[in-house]
C-alpha cells in the first residue's frame, strides 16, 4: 500500500490536513508514517489497563489532539467521546468507549503498517 492509499483510507478530509502542514505533502506524509511510533499510543494502551481516570484522561486527550491534527476522524471521535465522558464523571460511559478508542487506534496502526 502506498502512503497516498493509506491517507485516503484514514483521512476523510486530506486537503484540510494538508493545510495544517502548510501544503507540504511530503512533510505531512513523513509525520503520518511516524504516527505508529508516537509515545501517546503506548500511553493510551497502558492507561486504559487501569482505573486511574486522570491518567486515562491525559493519555486519551493527547491522542485526541494528535488524531485530530492528522485528520483520523474515527479515532478522534472515539477519543472525544471518552474524554467527554470522563470530564462528566460518566465513568461507565468512558469505560464503554475505551474499546472503541483501542479498536480505532489499532485500525490506524494496521493500515499504516502496510505502507511500503
Amino acid at each position: 500500500m502506498t502512503i497516498a492509499e493509506a491517507i485516503q483510507k484514514l483521512m476523510p478530509k486530506p486537503d484540510e490536513v494538508l493545510e495544517r502542514f502548510s501544503g507540504n505533502q511530503e512533510f505531512m506524509e513523513m509525520f503520518v508514517r511516524k504516527f505508529p511510533e508516537d509515545e501517546a499510543i503506548q500511553n493510551v494502551k497502558d492507561a486504559c489497563q487501569t482505573d486511574d481516570w486522570d491518567k486515562i484522561l491525559a493519555a486519551v486527550h493527547t491522542l485526541k489532539g494528535t488524531s485530530g491534527n492528522f485528520g483520523f476522524e474515527a479515532l478522534f471521535n472515539a477519543c472525544s467521546a471518552v474524554v467527554t465522558a470522563i470530564r462528566a464523571k460518566d465513568y461507565d460511559g468512558a469505560r464503554a468507549g475505551i474499546p472503541k478508542v483501542l479498536s480505532e487506534l489499532d485500525a490506524v496502526c494496521e493500515i499504516l503498517s502496510k505502507v511500503e
